[in-house]
């Protein structure tokens, strides 16, 4: 699986950076210590991983794509990161082996749109750092049924359904005082 990932939106979602005027310097240093985090998650995958930063003009190092221990990253320079993810998501060839990694639900919807699969920060978090099974897992276990929903999932079904929650029809239709029965 490939991530597509919003970068200083899971820079924030990990506590990073916790404004949004920040000193000098200190972007830069929320981005490598998210860049150095996920390197020690994915270590040999980080390859699979494609982080896109804001940016107002070319970073420092003077290059708006390069690779960092393996990681992808790009800086969506003169546009905003949200708008060069939803280029990259409709320019991909295979949308279903591309996971996108936003909590902007603007991204998001494009995303689901091509049939990405699409993770909150929060819920990649859980994903990326819940530890690898140490052993191989058997048959019985491959066709077991789990016995409650992923973090991931979770959030998946939350984010599909979250427009409902306004919907005043199915509200009518949950409530139970909503119906009378006459015995």
């Amino acid at each position: 699986m490939r991530y597509l990932i919003d970068g200083y939106n899971l820079v924030y979602a990990m506590g990073l950076l916790s404004q949004k005027k920040a000193a000098p310097g200190a972007l830069e240093a929320a981005r490598f210590d998210l860049l150095d985090h996920l390197h020690a998650l994915f270590g040999d995958q980080s390859g699979c991983l494609t982080v896109i930063f804001d940016a107002n003009r070319v970073p420092r190092h003077g290059v708006p794509e390069h690779d960092y221990h393996g990681l992808h990253v790009r800086f969506a320079v003169r546009q905003q990161a949200d708008d060069l993810i939803e280029t990259l998501v409709q320019s991909e060839g295979s949308p279903k082996s591309l996971t996108v990694v936003s909590d902007d639900h603007r991204v998001q919807t494009a995303a689901r749109r091509r049939q990405c699969p699409v993770l909150g920060c929060n819920a990649f978090l859980d994903v990326a750092e819940r530890p690898a099974r140490q052993t191989s897992p058997t048959a019985t276990d491959a066709n077991a049924k789990p016995d409650a929903m992923s973090p991931a999932e979770r959030q998946r079904w939350l984010d599909e359904f979250a427009d409902f929650a306004d919907d005043p029809a199915l509200k009518k239709g949950l409530n139970p005082g909503a119906f009378d029965f006459e015995e």
